[in-house]
């Protein structure tokens, strides 16, 4: 594969044509889009990916309790379910699933993002 070979911009261009109103112009966009694809070594799975997943956890933060109390410091930025997901996990006596931990992480980022916050 050679991802540096693939013109982003033109392939960016020709997916646009992709709803065209003209079948034709979809086709030929759709086939010079993939030949753009495989001249750079690539296959459609090499371009397309899913996203990212989340970091591992609250890197910076000391654990599970702090990242909890730095979130609730925006409440602005918080979902009211996000919230409610804060109280209800600071409240519980026991550790934190891996489900919960990852939960948390997302929060943990979206508020570091959207605040500017590294801590």
């Amino acid at each position: 594969m050679n991802a540096d070979r693939l013109d982003l911009m033109r392939l960016a261009k020709l997916c646009g044509m992709f709803g065209s109103n003209h079948a034709g112009e979809r086709a030929n966009a759709a086939a010079a889009a993939d030949r753009l694809v495989r001249q750079a070594g690539l296959r459609w799975p090499d371009v397309i990916r899913p996203p990212l997943p989340p970091p591992p956890g609250p890197a910076e933060l000391a654990d599970a309790r702090e990242a909890i109390a730095f979130c609730r410091r925006f409440p602005a930025v918080l979902t009211q379910w996000e919230s409610g997901f804060l109280a209800s996990v600071a409240a519980q006596q026991r550790r934190l699933s891996l489900k919960q931990l990852g939960v948390l992480t997302r929060i943990v980022v979206k508020v570091r993002t959207a605040t500017g916050c590294a801590s």
